[in-house]
């Protein structure tokens, strides 16, 4: 019975899998430290359809690639990003709490990342701060010479993705938003709340955690208004294969080779 199922969602998602996006989580992260420049080149390595990377603004304007506030996890040191130059973060080293393999991996830039990018392959940029890197963030994607479909803006910030999609329509922007249950099985946030600020941010769709409780109808709802539905972060095969069956259009894995593989890709 469970090779059965395997069997099913493997034809389901091989159906889907043409238009799927597996997107590689700070890069190829399960094998590099993530959000570094050696995380993003494996990840083409691997041949995932794009990667998603987390961006700051540093104390002088600075747009680098870094998914907490401070740089403790990756240093030892308790700073915030926001409160340092990119000279002084440079000066730091985020790739040997890792391993002794990535000795010397500095935190790279948004030029830098875009500068990854191949052609026919995409970037899912996730803006950590307020709209106040907007200005900045827009004019270092412009001049990267990416396509408009390259480059997808994604934020838990309504008011980032809000004033993304007023300012760079071109750009696909997707809400992160996190939907759990209460203790009496009802959505939290209310659907109600959900739709008014997509409707009011005009943004493309909805992204919710992969051990978060959705369903086919959840899914269904979204895509009858028009909105995609994206998901984060899925290492097993089988449960990426299961949530491409209720629709999710992008899986976003720290694995994109094992994701890849069970796509029959």
């Amino acid at each position: 019975m469970k090779h059965g199922l395997i069997l099913l969602l493997l034809l389901v998602a091989n159906l889907q899998a043409k238009d799927a996006l597996v997107i590689a989580h700070r890069g190829a992260s399960a094998y590099a430290p993530e959000n570094t420049l050696p995380a993003f080149k494996l990840a083409w390595e691997l041949d995932a359809d794009a990667i998603e990377g987390d961006f700051h603004l540093t104390a002088d304007g600075e747009i680098v690639c870094i998914h907490d506030y401070s740089i403790k996890k990756y240093t030892g040191v308790d700073k915030r990003v926001e409160d340092m130059t990119l000279a002084e973060l440079r000066g730091y080293d985020f790739g040997k709490w890792v391993g002794e393999k990535w000795i010397n991996t500095s935190i790279p830039t948004l030029s830098e990342v875009l500068e990854t990018v191949p052609t026919g392959k995409s970037m899912f940029v996730e803006i950590k701060c307020g709209p106040e890197i907007v200005p900045e963030l827009l004019e270092q994607v412009k001049a990267s010479g990416l396509e408009g479909d390259q480059v997808t803006f994604i934020s838990f910030n309504e008011k980032v993705v809000k004033r993304l999609k007023k300012e760079a329509p071109q750009h696909t922007a997707n809400w992160l938003v996190s939907v759990k249950r209460d203790e009496r099985g009802r959505l939290e946030p209310r659907m109600g709340k959900l739709m008014r600020v997509l409707r009011k941010s005009k943004v493309d769709g909805i992204s919710t955690r992969a051990n978060e409780v959705v369903d086919s109808a959840f899914v269904t709802l979204f895509k009858k208004k028009g909105l995609g539905y994206h998901v984060w972060t899925v290492d097993d095969p089988q449960y990426a294969l299961a949530l491409l069956e209720i629709g999710a259009e992008t899986i976003t894995t720290n694995k994109p080779d094992v994701i890849l593989s069970a796509l029959g890709r």
